[in-house]
């Protein structure tokens, strides 16, 4: 059996391979949105629950003791792992909590495959679990978090670490959207796909090239914000409700409160199909009500999706072929449903056609590419050229150097080294070293501030392609590195040489290291940028 695992901030899913077809339709989820990354210990009910069982009225008695957001607290408090939560008087931790809902995830599957009755026995055979872009100063690194992933899955089905995966969402995405495609009509041509997925909590754009021959997935582009999703809509739909309603002040009981949320993405849900809908709650005891269309949550909401579409425009504006390159744009995450989303999409990329712009599967793409994704893994040949193989490649999406004077005509310029589109090796590094010779403005110089500068890579080429004119507010990244002048050199304005290294790793750490002749360190920096 494989399994694919979309672990979400808000919500996840699970697929499995049914022979070839990944399979979500018997996982247990009645709203179709996916499984609530939600979980509590019911006093009442003396046992753990998980998901939509924690939004039973039973369940909900204690609204307090659910515990949510626990992807988004392991990556951005990377050093409380082990830090305890209170659900129905029971101490957890953060680890436990998520290490127990990705077991509930893997026991649904398991139940969904028996009940499709395709299964004679449900071993697990491989796993591919799902992992955000995109990472935050102060979160959690990539290699620390997909770690985190695999030691866990691997802890719960027993499987060897070679059986577990982890890949990145707008890949998944990707491969599910292609993947259904090529099932229906064989294609050989590249592909080049724009991933716009906008999950409960975080929004990433994503352009991945894709070779059918090769089985090659390039990220061309890839630009993001940690902190819009469709949290941002429930928070703004909910003032407006209670706006409307005429409540100002917040409510007092967390049970009320609570199921005023839950009653909130209801709303939501019901706009998505429905051109009004009407939201009932409790509110300090008494009944509230209050009628809400589709028109007045995207007047509502128009902000947000202004900040999603600055976003897209921002990737679309790295991608060395603009909007000309782009082949599809693909709308997945739950969020992605919103009708407003595509109905923008359409508006400002128009130029595309109506039938490039898809939501595709929003709540289950990604949980479906996963489990895709596992079964090349688990069935390609150990070696040959027919190996079903595929192989997801990341690159630089900016270009990295220095500010610095130009000799020649005493002009200010930056010196680029580490370049846009250059790929990332096999360690999940791009190491760039390079000789180059100084000079000291004034004799009295004993060192040097150099400030690092982050581009897209497609200005000023000029007559060397290592230059670039730059301008006063382009410092994006913040780090400056101080090199330090032989004191044979002092006094003396003469060339002197350096070797500057530039070591970029998926993690977004940018690690620039500067020797003289001889070896020695005479600069340093080390920053996530």
């Amino acid at each position: 059996m494989i399994i694919g695992i979309d672990f979400g901030t808000r919500f996840s899913c699970v697929a499995f391979m049914n022979g070839f077809i990944p399979v979500t339709d018997y996982i247990k989820d009645p709203n179709k949105t996916g499984i609530p990354t939600i979980f509590m210990y019911s006093r009442s009910l003396n046992k753990e629950l998980y998901g939509y069982e924690c939004l039973s009225a039973e369940a909900a008695m204690n609204s307090a003791d659910v515990i949510r957001n626990m992807k988004r607290t392991i990556r951005e408090n990377p050093n409380n792992l082990n830090a305890t939560v209170m659900s129905g008087g029971k101490s957890y931790t953060i680890k436990d909590i998520v290490r127990k809902y990705l077991m509930y995830l893997v026991a649904q599957a398991k139940s969904a495959a028996i009940q499709s009755g395709e299964f004679s026995n449900t071993n697990i055979e491989g796993v591919t679990i799902t992992a955000p872009v995109g990472i935050a100063e102060g979160q959690m690194t990539a290699t620390d978090y997909n770690k985190l992933l695999v030691d866990t899955i691997t802890e719960i089905t027993g499987l060897p670490k070679s059986k577990v995966s982890v890949l990145q969402e707008p890949v998944s995405a990707a491969i599910s959207y292609l993947y259904s495609e090529n099932i229906k009509k064989k294609y050989s041509n590249k592909q080049t796909i724009l991933v716009f997925d906008l999950g409960g909590g975080t929004l990433d754009v994503t352009i991945v090239e894709h070779n059918p021959t090769t089985m090659e997935y390039v990220i061309k582009a890839k630009e993001g914000d940690l902190k819009l999703g469709g949290n941002n809509w429930d928070e703004a739909l909910s003032k407006a409700v209670l706006s409307k309603v005429g409540i100002a002040s917040s409510f007092v009981a967390a049970e009320e409160k609570s199921r005023f949320q839950n009653s909130i993405i209801r709303l939501k849900h019901d706009l998505t199909d429905n051109e009004e809908s009407t939201i009932v709650f409790k509110y300090n005891g008494s009944t509230k009500f209050a009628d809400f269309t589709r028109a007045e949550f995207e007047r509502t909401t128009r902000d947000l999706l202004d900040r999603a579409i600055i976003i897209t425009k921002k990737a679309i504006n790295s991608f060395s072929s603009g909007l000309s390159g782009i082949d599809k744009i693909i709308l997945v995450g739950g969020s992605s449903n919103m009708p407003q989303i595509r109905k923008r999409m359409l508006s400002e990329f128009a130029s595309l056609g109506e039938a490039n712009i898809v939501t595709h599967d929003p709540s289950k793409a990604i949980a479906k590419g996963a489990a895709v994704y596992s079964k090349m893994e688990a069935s390609r040949p150990v070696s040959g050229t027919n190996s079903q193989k595929i192989v997801v490649k990341d690159i630089a999406t900016h270009t990295y150097g220095f500010n610095c004077r130009r000799s020649s005509d005493n002009k200010d310029m930056i010196y680029n080294l580490l370049f846009k589109g250059t790929p990332f090796g096999p360690n999940g590094k791009i190491v760039v070293k390079s000789e180059t010779d100084f000079i000291a403005l004034e004799d009295s110089q004993t060192s040097v501030k150099w400030v690092v500068y982050e581009s897209d890579g497609k200005r000023g080429v000029g007559e060397n392609a290592n230059w670039m004119e730059y301008g006063s507010n382009e410092n994006k990244n913040g780090m400056q590195v101080t090199v330090h002048i032989p004191p044979e050199y002092i006094g003396k304005a003469r060339s002197y040489s350096h070797w500057i290294t530039f070591s970029l790793d998926v993690n977004g750490i940018l690690e620039i290291i500067i020797t003289d002749k001889n070896g020695n360190r005479i600069g340093y920096d080390k920053k996530q940028i």
